[in-house]
């Protein structure tokens, strides 16, 4: 934390207001007000009075001893897993509880230092210390869920769920998952499913595992298309048709919409202004367009089903592809205008 960040904590723990502090300090309730807010610092000639009003040390106070860097922090986790290994695990605690008594408010190393003891407990537990050792990491995770960063404090939120979800508290569990607020979270849905799991709910537990499934395999589709593109602009055309080829079968295996398996040379024929390879590409498309998409035909997605009033998607999309066609402002399909089995198959377009 910032000096700033700071001074309003402890001036918060300690029940004090700003004027208070501002009265004791010999200075102006909006200058405090000012701290707090970064705008300004306080004196250096009245840092040492305000370290012991907030009953904290200048080092504390002026995050002299707060952050290391990633490097700092990896070096210092092997030399938690060195001491475990060579001296015992209650060596690596001591030498854990020193290291975080000197950088108390480094919230990377907290978040790893509970991790490497928790991973190395499993490898050299003591069972007379076990309940100790069990309790200080997770008092270390807790308070690595209180950080300002996002990611750390989700992860310390997702080991405090799965620490819950080992001594069958699930209710607690659920409470903590729903205050991980990405609901993408690739960590909180596999956690949820767990929890579903543990519980018996297995239809729950499939759902919220094949809408995942189904996110990505479409985000994996939308991502060949674009390289693709990529690399065709390099210069790499039989990249960009190998990957292409990928697409077809790709789609298939994840249970994606027929439509989507013919994108990858749809694409490609309109990069090597193919009008013949298109109108076939195009040609084939169209029944997959037009069939409507049941989801929970794959046993991938059995659980994903499919809403009544849901339309026809092909179909909807069928005007859109027609006015690009003719739109002749877009000198993407220019390749096309001078084709008559183009203008033919166009007006076959038309009268579906």
């Amino acid at each position: 934390m910032k000096i700033n960040e700071i001074i309003k904590e402890r001036r918060t723990a300690l029940n004090l207001t700003q004027e208070q502090v501002a009265s004791y300090l010999g200075v102006t309730a909006p200058a405090v007000n000012k701290w707090e807010k970064g705008g300004t610092y306080p004196d250096i000639t009245i840092l040492p009075a305000l370290a012991r009003l907030l009953d904290t040390d200048l080092n504390t106070l002026l995050s002299f001893k707060e952050e290391l860097t990633n490097q700092e922090i990896n070096c210092f986790l092997n030399e938690l897993t060195t001491a475990a290994s060579e001296r015992g695990i209650d060596a690596a605690f001591d030498l854990a509880r020193e290291k975080l008594h000197e950088y108390p408010s480094c919230d990377s190393l907290t978040l790893g230092t509970a991790l490497t003891l928790d991973g190395t407990f499993m490898l050299y537990q003591n069972e007379s210390v076990k309940q100790e050792y069990l309790s200080l990491v997770e008092t270390l995770y807790e308070r690595a869920a209180g950080s300002q960063d996002i990611g750390i404090r989700n992860q310390a939120m997702g080991m405090l769920v799965s620490k819950c979800m080992e001594r069958k508290e699930y209710d607690k569990a659920e409470k903590m998952l729903m205050e991980i607020p990405d609901e993408n979270s690739f960590n909180k849905i596999g956690l949820l499913t767990k929890l579903h799991m543990a519980k018996g709910e297995f239809a729950a537990a499939a759902e919220l595992t094949e809408r995942k499934l189904l996110s990505e395999a479409s985000l994996i589709d939308s991502m060949l298309s674009v390289l693709i593109d990529i690399a065709w602009k390099e210069g790499r055309t039989e990249d960009a048709r190998q990957i292409a080829d990928i697409i077809s079968p790709l789609s298939k295996l994840l249970g994606l919409w027929d439509y989507n398996s013919y994108l990858g040379q749809f694409g490609l024929s309109v990069l090597e202004k193919d009008a013949d390879n298109f109108i076939n590409t195009l040609s084939s498309m169209l029944p997959a367009l037009l069939q409507k998409w049941d989801i929970s035909a794959s046993p991938l997605y059995r659980h994903l089903a499919q809403k009544e009033d849901s339309q026809n998607l092909g179909k909807m999309m069928l005007p859109k592809i027609i006015a690009d066609l003719e739109d002749t402002s877009d000198p993407e399909y220019d390749f096309l205008r001078s084709s008559p089995k183009f203008q033919e198959f166009l007006n076959s377009l038309k009268s579906k």
